[in-house]
């Protein structure tokens, strides 16, 4: 099983263009995609201040539901978008989508033989896309395991509160080790998920 990440132009027949509109004032993600008939449904996570004016704006086919004051998941029920139809049929999986004005940033899981038959199928239909990460399912900005207990535990004793229940150096002396390798630990395991966050894996 292999993870890939690729990058398309925004497919013009997507129906999810709508919220693309609006990219500048919000951050969107596509978190699940599915086929239903031969159309898609799509969860969608939206965080804008401007909400409501946006939520007005959506066809009547979508279901949303609120999550915070400035964020709601939208449920796009019967959509049409070729890129995402073909990753689909193709064997993939799509585990998240990054939309962007003119990309969209697609996180696939699937094996060798459905990726060749995906390539094959995006350039017989004439899309181009480039290969971001291609690897092993599961390494791609890994959090390893000291990185994960270490964030875990400075979570716990609200470190990252504001403001900070317990210091930098005060951590260090509870975990044993010194303030300049528990700050690195602290900041390589922040970048993962932060990336790993940010691209929609």
């Amino acid at each position: 099983m292999i993870e890939v990440q690729i990058k398309t132009p925004a497919p013009p027949d997507c129906q999810l263009s709508i919220v693309r509109r609006v990219l500048d004032e919000a951050v969107v993600k596509v978190e699940k995609m599915s086929t239903f008939n031969e159309e898609l449904r799509s969860l969608i996570d939206l965080k804008a201040r401007n909400i409501e004016k946006i939520l007005s704006e959506l066809p009547a086919t979508c279901v949303f539901s609120p999550v915070a004051k400035d964020e709601v998941k939208i449920l796009f029920k019967g959509h049409t978008c070729h890129v995402a139809l073909t990753i689909l049929k193709s064997g993939c999986l799509i585990s998240s989508a990054v939309l962007e004005k003119d990309n969209v940033t697609w996180n696939i899981i699937c094996d060798e033989d459905s990726f060749i038959k995906l390539s094959r199928e995006l350039e017989k239909e004439g899309v181009e896309f480039e290969i971001i990460y291609k690897g092993r399912f599961g390494e791609k900005d890994k959090v390893t395991l000291r990185e994960e207990e270490i964030l875990k535990i400075a979570l716990e004793k609200g470190y990252f509160d504001f403001p900070k229940k317990i210091k930098l150096e005060e951590l260090a002396s509870q975990l044993n080790i010194a303030p300049s390798t528990l700050s690195e630990i602290l900041r390589r395991g922040q970048k993962k998920v932060l990336e790993r966050y940010f691209s929609g894996s």
